[in-house]
């Protein structure tokens, strides 16, 4: 969004585009990228993948990621996001069962399906969903993402790989603040910096918010 000739900034501007820039999440980000290792070498196709943490620590940007880097070219005829708010029920879970039995575009091997907020379907919607994970062709592979496991149906955990994302730590958080820092012209001195990444307690989507909120209110620079 452009202000007078200068680019208004938004939090989707420091959206993670690569798993490299995925930080404080190393655990998960090596099981992705061994998983991608057998997906380069053609030897494999992923298997379905649960992403489970606290709100804004990553699993979104995690997910688009790995998308990208999985299906390269191919990457937006192939990768779809579904809100867990818009299939609640289990009406339209069929839809969404034909979709994953289509062959992927492009020549990609795969199409991938990110099912965000999994957590908020019903258990029969779960139950429905069980057949577009046991699909045959391997033509699709889900990602699903929720906040907590606890509302999730044992059968639906056991088709997945499931990696958890934490809280990140201190010394990461500053290295996201500085790095989103350095995409805006603001100037902001070491202290500023500490004190974004501690009241955002782990989580990169408020630190990115704060830096906003901070940032914006600055004097512009010269």
């Amino acid at each position: 969004m452009e202000n007078g000739g200068r680019r208004r900034l938004s939090i989707e501007d420091f959206r993670p585009q690569s798993l490299d820039d995925v930080l404080g999440q190393e655990l998960a980000v090596a099981r992705l990228r061994r998983i991608l290792a057998g997906v380069r070498n053609g030897t494999v196709v992923p298997p379905h993948l649960l992403l489970h943490g606290p709100p804004g620590v990553g699993k979104t940007a995690a997910a688009r990621a790995f998308g990208r880097e999985a299906l390269g070219e191919n990457f937006e005829a192939n990768f779809s996001e579904l809100k867990s708010f818009d299939n609640r029920g289990h009406e339209s879970l069929p839809d969404i069962i034909m979709r994953s039995r289509v062959p992927p575009l492009g020549g990609a091997p795969f199409r991938i399906l990110f099912f965000d907020e999994v957590e908020a379907l019903s258990p029969s919607a779960q139950h429905d969903l069980r057949p577009a994970m046991e699909g045959e062709g391997g033509w699709s592979v889900y990602i699903l993402a929720c906040n907590g496991v606890e509302g999730l149906a044992r059968a639906l955990l056991s088709r997945c790989t499931v990696l958890e994302f934490k809280p990140v730590g201190p010394a990461d958080m500053r290295r996201i603040v500085q790095s989103a820092l350095a995409k805006t012209p603001f100037r902001m001195d070491g202290a500023m910096i500490e004190s974004i990444a501690q009241r955002a307690n782990g989580v990169p989507r408020e630190a990115i918010k704060l830096l906003l909120e901070e940032g914006g209110a600055l004097p512009a620079a010269g």
